[in-house]
């Protein structure tokens, strides 16, 4: 059976849903939405808050300027705590950078599967690589 590839919204979309609802149901205090060109979050940014809030979550949007020009992208923080958020800043005001390594950000953005909910996730794990 052919598999049908989502367009970009819905996927984007269903990205931030099931992101929301694994942060929401505790299995990670942090996730950073799927990289976003410009015309990408202008095309979703406005629903994909909608979604973060509903799930009684906060956000913010980061450009983030790591990269060259050319490759900038942007990216939306879910989390359920304030204090998730400013770590992550904090972190990030002290020139880490999750482009660059993970390590620094791990303990916000580890999965934490015995304390979370199942989510539709995985439902979009077959459109990455095993080793994202």
């Amino acid at each position: 059976m052919k598999r049908e590839t989502p367009d970009k919204r819905s996927f984007i979309l269903g990205m931030i849903t099931a992101f929301s609802e694994c942060v929401a149901g505790g299995c990670k205090r942090l996730a950073l939405s799927p990289p976003l060109s410009r015309a990408d979050y202008g095309l979703v940014g406005d629903e994909a808050n909608a979604i973060i809030e509903k799930h009684g979550l906060l956000h913010y949007h980061e450009l983030n300027m790591d990269q060259p020009g050319n490759v900038r992208f942007e990216w939306i923080l879910i989390a359920a705590k304030q204090e998730t958020i400013d770590r992550y800043l904090a972190l990030r005001g002290q020139g880490y950078s999750p482009v660059d390594s993970l390590g620094p950000f791990a303990e916000l953005l580890s999965y934490n599967p015995g304390e979370g909910v199942h989510t539709g996730y995985d439902a979009y794990r077959a459109y990455f690589p095993d080793s994202l």
